[in-house]
Order: C-alpha cells, then structure tokens, then sequence
C-alpha cells in the first residue's frame, strides 16, 4: 500500500529516514535480525533526538547498516505503548 503525503506526515522522522535509508541500501542479509554496533546506535539515536535529520549515507552507517534497523527496533520497542496494543493481545496469541 502507497502513504500519502498526509499520512506519511504522521510517521516520526526517524521511521521515514530509516526505512527510507533501508530501502535504498538494505537489501543485506538479516537487515532487522543482526545488530548493529552499539556506539554507532546511540549516535544515530542522539542525532535524532537533537531534532536533526542525521545524513545516513555517511561511512559510519554505509559500514554498519544493520545500526540503522536496531535504530528502528528500539524506537518500536521504546513506545510507551505497544504498536498493538494490549487491547489487542488476545487476538494474536
């Protein structure tokens, strides 16, 4: 499925950027199963949190891709709440 612009303007900056970058330059084996280098994570992760649209095509993150998928992963699993919510749980289980 296609997001428009109105919905895609919902999606956090760091989602857009990151599967943007993923998309482009991911296709690598286990791009969300291997992480990527701890330091290389939290950096990325502090540009982010500085309200800066970090540049992904650096070396840093050409090098260690699989730093931009765990940056996904740990936005997805920081969330206050689940992405499907508890509400939900029985459903799936």
């Amino acid at each position: 499925a296609q997001l428009t612009n109105d919905t895609f303007s919902l999606v956090p900056q760091v989602l857009k950027s990151c599967t943007e970058f993923i998309e482009k330059h991911g296709i690598v084996d286990g791009i969300y199963r291997l992480s990527g280098i701890a330091s290389n994570i939290q950096k990325l992760r502090h540009e982010f949190d500085s309200e800066q649209i970090p540049d992904l095509t650096k070396d840093i993150y050409i090098q260690d891709i699989h730093c931009v998928g765990s940056l996904c992963k740990l936005y997805f699993r920081e969330l206050p709440n689940p992405l499907l919510t508890y509400q939900l749980y029985e459903k799936f289980s």
